[in-house]
């Protein structure tokens, strides 16, 4: 005789619909709980920027920053390199169809990253869309490489940045970023290449900025090229690119025949022969000591408008 089988309840629909609720309550707790802690790391890192942004300020002012630094954490070291940065338009800032604005802040924001990579985030920057400033601790920051730097901040930007650099104790910040961002000024008037300089490259020119009968008379020797821009424009490049008659003729879309007439036709209006150093000394000079010159002449002028 067959023995009776006993029905046995099932439980295993209550139980899936159990672990399934369960899950679900866990996945939105953990989702919440990743939300708290965005939020809490991007205040973090925002207080801890406005923190950087007080401080770096507050030593480019000759203030000083002691409250400041504990709240946070920064240590005022005894020296620190200045650096003046510029930071070019994006080339695809020109298209049309992209925001100009957006791929701004896209390029600072990546020049930011690069930056607190290379110096362990002790930079103290204080930078716009456009440069500004940075102050690199010397404990932390070997000056042969500053050079590998700026090409790293350009190659990580992807555009190409011109820094100029001084040296200089903390008390002397102040006037040590004034004197860079001239000597960055002076680059920029120049036509230079991107890259980094230091006064020791600009010494002579930083000189002939300064007024006087000196920068006078050097500023009018290129007066005769007034009414030949072409000819002043292929100097300032020529100057610019290092002497380099085919990154010349490229840059101004020229052959390298035209620059040589062209180089050749400044030495027969100024009396002084590009291709011989003395001759290339004084055009150099007279160069920066125009620009300057005209610079102020234009003030002068607004000035008596106004």
């Amino acid at each position: 005789m067959p023995t009776p089988t006993t029905a046995v309840p099932t439980t295993a629909a209550p139980a899936t619909v159990v672990t399934r609720t369960c899950l679900e309550l866990t996945a939105d707790v953990l989702e919440r709980l990743l939300e708290v802690l965005a939020a809490v790391d991007s205040a973090v890192l925002t207080e801890h920027h406005n923190a950087v942004q007080a401080v770096t300020s507050a030593l480019l002012g000759g203030q000083p920053a002691t409250a400041k630094t504990r709240s946070a954490g920064i240590e005022i070291e005894e020296s620190y390199f200045v650096l003046a940065l510029h930071i070019p338009p994006h080339p695809r800032s020109a298209v049309p169809a992209i925001d100009a604005a957006v791929l701004a802040r896209r390029t600072l924001r990546r020049l930011q990253s690069g930056l607190a990579v290379h110096s362990a985030g002790r930079a103290l920057p204080m930078l716009s869309t456009e440069g500004g400033t940075v102050l690199l601790p010397e404990s932390c920051t070997d000056p042969a490489t500053l050079d590998d730097l700026v090409a790293g901040l350009s190659a990580t930007a992807r555009v190409p940045v011109t820094a100029t650099v001084m040296h200089a104790a903390t008390q002397a910040i102040p006037a040590a970023a004034d004197q860079a961002h001239e000597l960055l000024d002076m680059v920029h008037r120049l036509q230079c290449e991107p890259g980094l300089y230091r006064f020791d490259d600009l010494a002579m020119e930083y000189q002939l900025t300064r007024p006087g009968p000196g920068r006078e008379y050097l500023g009018a020797l290129l007066d005769p090229l007034d009414e030949y821009p072409e000819l002043l424009e292929t100097l300032r490049r020529h100057l610019g690119n290092d002497l380099n008659r085919r990154r010349t003729a490229r840059g101004l879309g020229v052959h390298t025949n035209t620059i040589d007439y062209r180089l050749k036709r400044i030495g027969q209006l100024t009396g002084f022969d590009p291709a011989q150093s003395a001759g290339l000394w004084y055009l150099r000079s007279a160069l920066v000591a125009r620009t300057y010159r005209n610079a102020e002449q234009h003030r002068h002028f607004e000035h008596t408008l106004s």
